[in-house]
């Protein structure tokens, strides 16, 4: 039995499957180096699964870096196959289900989380936009209203902390104002302000920006809602809003600094031998540390704005974990329960057959390692996504100017961009921190 329990060990090591985590290690140092199309030759090589299972998850890791390469018209169509192939990957594949029950949660088809969901049509929207094609970024935005009443009635018996998304309501907000569509953005403002100052505020410790509370008093000024702008007088008394925002004879620059690299999820396994049996159990987890801080600021002809914080990646994703943590925590136990019976079941079928006690509770032993081996925790997630959002908004003379961005001190050079009076030319940044 000893040397059965050895063989068992050795079985289980071994066949404990690469995590995505490790597979993608080499894909986001080529990212993090600026080596774009590198990381997409590279993704394309390391790939466990481009067309089976994880297809959503490879469509988001490689949309996102033709976004980040500047292959637009690929990242769109990318990320539109995603965003379908997301739709489609809606119910229950009972096959799949029966076999996860036998093996790991790996069986069933990655279908993202929440935030990943709608991160789809924000990197859409982004790519559209980066491209100048407002229309399209305009029409995506409106697609992430309709994601986020799915979500909200897919739990509405016992909803997940992620029921809505303040920066991407913030982000749907600029891109109406770039449209012409001032009421809207007000919505978009207004419906960012309050997910901030609740769910984001208690949850992930990030309340509503300041430049948030100054847009929207300058566009209900604007629009003429002469209640609205005296609500917001009484909220946020003696806020400057006067100095933000296009007008008659000054641009606006807006800028998108995506930050880091999000993190990665780890296994927590917990493997016991007890009455010759071996049973394991392994969970996903995000470690709990630090937002790191980011200080920063924006130039461009002649003026400077701070950045400011609009989304912190990691807490959301750490966030949305630990709520499906409970449900993780039932399908692994039933699992354990199943593979446990099955272990018995062939041990009491051999000892039938062989009149042999000893085979039999060999036989039980090998199927209880064969079920450990085969438990995994699901690390899969989109590792291609910043660890945290930053804006800066600056009001800027009409003209072309070369734009500075300085993070933590450091200073980087982004190509110069033609300013309109009236109007807002959105930038897009991504930098390692």
């Amino acid at each position: 039995m000893k040397r059965i329990l050895v063989l068992a060990v050795s079985i289980l090591v071994m066949s404990c499957a690469v995590a995505y985590t490790s597979t993608m290690t080499p894909v986001i140092r080529d990212m993090d180096r600026g080596l774009n199309s590198e990381a997409i030759a590279r993704l394309k090589e390391v790939f466990p699964d481009s067309t089976g299972r994880d297809r959503l998850l490879y469509l988001m890791e490689l949309g996102n870096l033709a976004r980040y390469s500047g292959q637009q018209s690929i990242s769109q169509a990318v990320l539109l196959r995603a965003d379908r192939l997301c739709d489609d990957l809606r119910g229950t594949d009972l096959g799949q289900q029966a076999q996860s029950m036998v093996t790991s949660d790996l069986a069933l088809d990655f279908r993202g989380a929440d935030y990943e969901k709608v991160f789809i049509n924000y990197c859409l929207a982004s790519s559209y936009a980066a491209s100048g094609n407002i229309e399209d970024a305009v029409v995506e935005a409106r697609r992430v209203n309709e994601k986020l009443k799915e979500i909200n009635t897919h739990y509405e018996a016992n909803p997940n902390r992620y029921t809505d998304d303040a920066f991407v309501r913030y982000f749907m907000g600029v891109l109406y104002e770039m449209d012409g569509d001032y009421d809207d953005a007000l919505i978009s403002y207004r419906l960012a302000l309050a997910t901030y100052d609740s769910t984001y505020a208690e949850e992930y410790h990030l309340p509503a920006p300041q430049q948030l509370k100054s847009d929207a008093m300058r566009l209900a000024h604007y629009n003429g809602f002469e209640s609205l702008f005296s609500t917001f007088e009484n909220l946020w008394p003696g806020l400057n809003w006067q100095g933000s925002g296009p007008s008659a004879d000054m641009g606006e620059i807006v800028a998108v600094i995506e930050l880091g690299n999000i993190s990665s999820r780890r296994a927590s396994d917990y493997t016991v031998y007890y009455d010759d049996r071996l049973y394991s159990l392994a969970l996903p987890v995000i470690p709990d540390f630090p937002r790191r801080r980011v200080t920063g600021s924006l130039s461009a002809g002649g003026r400077t704005a701070g950045i400011f914080l609009v989304e912190d990646l990691n807490g959301i994703a750490r966030k949305n974990l630990e709520d499906e943590a409970a449900r993780n925590v039932v399908r692994a136990t039933a699992r354990l329960a199943v593979k446990a019976g099955l272990a018995n079941l062939g041990e009491n079928l051999t000892e039938q057959l062989t009149n042999n006690e000893n085979v039999g509770s060999g036989v039980g032993l090998i199927l209880s390692i064969i079920g450990a081996a085969t438990e995994q925790a699901d690390l899969r997630a989109w590792l291609t996504l910043p660890a945290q959002i930053q804006m800066a908004r600056l009001q800027v003379p009409p003209g072309t100017w070369p734009v500075s961005v300085t993070i933590n001190g450091r200073s980087y050079t982004h190509e110069p961009v033609a300013v309109e009076a009236g109007k807002i030319t959105l930038i897009f940044l991504r930098e390692d921190i």
